[in-house]
């Protein structure tokens, strides 16, 4: 079986990602690691490695962390409990919440958490139907 250096960054305790070992876990590598895991699932999917709706990293308890440890009650995000909310954080946590959202199975998962999150392209940060748009438009620019 595979193991992707960034599963290992997933904190079972807390259900977020690290930046590097010996660090607290952070908001924003849910993005910047759990970006990843899309793209490594459909590699190995493809091979007949995993099983489709197969999953290399938990998910749910991304989720979990970032909907009851990372949001601050006035707005936004932070990079964790403690800290306070940023722009920067917000932005990645809010992209690896949609990124962890798409998983095919998030079972302990409320609705009210990934209802109206719309799927991100997880190589450039940016919400699906607009990446098509722009390949489609350079497409037919050729």
């Amino acid at each position: 079986t595979h193991q992707p250096a960034n599963q290992r960054r997933q904190a079972e305790h807390a259900g977020g990602f690290q930046g590097r070992t010996n660090k607290l876990v952070d908001s924003c590598y849910s993005f910047w690691q759990g970006g990843a895991f899309p793209l490594v699932q459909s590699l190995l999917q493809s091979r007949g490695e995993l099983a489709p709706g197969g999953a290399i990293y938990n998910a749910p308890a991304l989720l979990d962390y970032l909907i009851v440890c990372a949001q601050v009650a006035q707005g936004g995000l932070r990079d964790k409990p403690g800290k306070g909310r940023d722009y920067y954080h917000t932005c990645y946590a809010l992209s690896g919440l949609a990124v962890a959202a798409s998983a095919s199975e998030l079972p302990g998962v409320p609705e009210g958490w990934v209802n109206g999150v719309r799927l991100i392209n997880p190589i450039f940060n940016v919400v699906n139907d607009k990446v098509e748009a722009a390949l489609e438009h350079f497409r037919a620019a050729e």
